[in-house]
């Protein structure tokens, strides 16, 4: 019976049988005229020709099974060991270099395989961010000049009013002492013109003071006590704008109520506040254009370069691009292949796949050796969903006709290729279990 492949089986062991082991174990009579009979003896007898019949009808029993046993499984060439693959990409427009693995490399996750580089990229936006930057940065500065330079103005004048104070200060202490001598001697003549008026007015009144110098007296008497009066009033002056003074107040006639520095103080208070929020206005834009330069940096960077980590841990399956070769985003540059999570495809014809029974054990020979691998039967698929996936590294190849693919599930010992090496790639003989339970249930079925 032939295989879906369309060929004989010719991997599993077929049974030969030596001519010794076959020949006629009786005597055999010559027909030639005479009637005499010759026989031909062998020379062992007994026993042992009969062990020798036994095990010639043993060797054929098991090869005429294993015979049966491909031709009635579902059996095919067309298999192969597969898995699914990671693509690393480029990120951006550039021209690859540093790809140095070769396909077959062992590779570790996040390990950087390449580079791309675009000396094309358009920094002009970068460039204006800078500009921007270096420009505030500037208007900064001189801000914060022109406040250093305010506060030193501020302290002079300060000094200025502090000195100008006390020099104030001491002319009004001379003042008031000034004015509080004259004050002491306006009332000593008021009192000495008051007792003269006593005197006179008395001596008037017995004749002996005319009454025009009574008059003269009392009239000296009254201008005494007016100065002495205007002497107090003014010291209640001083007095009152030497307490102003210490508040930075002018009461005196000739000035507009504050002294020169304490007015370009206020000058200069105004001012400061004024340059303090430009600066911080200033600072705000920096902080801002300092964050979207970083930013803006940071993306130029990556359209400028990009590091090409491998995106698994696996095999190094294709290598895609080449040093100096030109790339758009989205370019495939490599493929990697986890071997450990490898699979096996087959491709049968469709009308073999209801003899298939899922969840059963299949039997896989890798081509090259001699050996059996054990796995699952996982799925039947279509031939579409498989054969479409461009994240497949191996198809198996087709029969004619219409095919489907059928899934089987490795053992963690099927997936080694030997020495360490990866499986993924290499084709296979599969026989696959029959859902109607093999050979010896058919011939049971098939028992009167």
């Amino acid at each position: 019976m032939a295989t879906a492949s369309g060929v004989e089986s010719s991997a599993f062991p077929k049974v030969f049988f030596d001519a010794e082991t076959t020949a006629p174990a009786f005597p055999v009579a010559d027909r030639g005229g005479g009637g005499a009979q010759a026989s031909s003896k062998p020379p062992n007898c007994g026993v042992p020709r009969f062990g020798r019949a036994l095990l010639a009808l043993g060797l054929l029993g098991a090869g005429l099974y294993a015979v049966l046993d491909d031709r009635l499984s579902v059996t095919t060439d067309h298999a192969v060991i597969s898995a699914y693959t990671v693509k690393l990409r480029s990120p951006i427009a550039g021209t690859v270099s540093g790809l140095h693995a070769r396909p077959g490399a062992a590779v570790a996750a996040g390990a950087r395989l390449a580079a791309v580089e675009d000396d094309r990229a358009d920094r002009q936006r970068l460039d204006d961010l800078r500009g921007r930057h270096e420009r505030v940065r500037a208007e900064l500065e001189a801000g914060l000049a022109a406040r250093g330079e305010l506060g030193r103005l501020r302290a002079e004048l300060e000094a200025r009013g502090a000195r100008h104070l006390d020099a104030a200060i001491t002319w009004y202490a001379a003042q008031i002492g000034e004015a509080e001598r004259l004050f002491a001697a306006a009332r000593a003549r008021e009192t000495r013109a008051r007792r003269d008026l006593e005197r006179k007015a008395r001596l008037a009144a017995g004749g002996f003071v005319a009454l025009a110098d009574l008059d003269r007296t009392r009239a000296d008497q009254e201008v005494a006590a007016r100065e002495a009066e205007a002497q107090e009033r003014r010291i209640a002056a001083l007095r009152a704008q030497a307490a102003g003074l210490r508040q930075g107040i002018f009461l005196d006639a000739g000035h507009s109520g504050a002294a020169y520095a304490a007015q370009r103080l206020d000058e200069v208070a105004l001012r400061l506040v004024e340059t303090g929020r430009s600066i911080a206005a200033l600072e705000a834009e920096a902080e801002a254009l300092a964050v979207q330069l970083r930013a803006e940096e940071q993306r130029s960077d990556r359209l400028r370069r990009a590091d090409l980590p491998a995106p698994a841990s696996g095999t190094l399956w294709r290598v895609l691009a080449q040093g100096g070769e030109r790339l758009a985003p989205g370019d495939p540059v490599a493929e990697v292949v986890d071997c450990s999570a490898a699979f096996l495809l087959a491709a049968l014809p469709q009308d073999q796949t209801a003899r298939v029974r899922l969840g059963g054990a299949a039997r896989i020979r890798l081509s090259g050796e001699t050996g059996e691998r054990r796995g699952t039967v996982q799925a039947i698929l279509g031939e579409a969903p498989a054969g479409q996936d461009g994240n497949l590294a191996a198809l198996p190849s087709r029969p004619a006709g219409a095919v489907a693919l059928v899934r089987v599930a490795l053992e963690p010992a099927a997936v080694d290729g030997g020495g360490g090496a990866c499986a993924v790639g290499r084709t296979a003989r599969l026989l696959l279990p029959e859902a109607g339970g093999g050979l010896f249930r058919r011939a049971l079925a098939a028992a009167p």
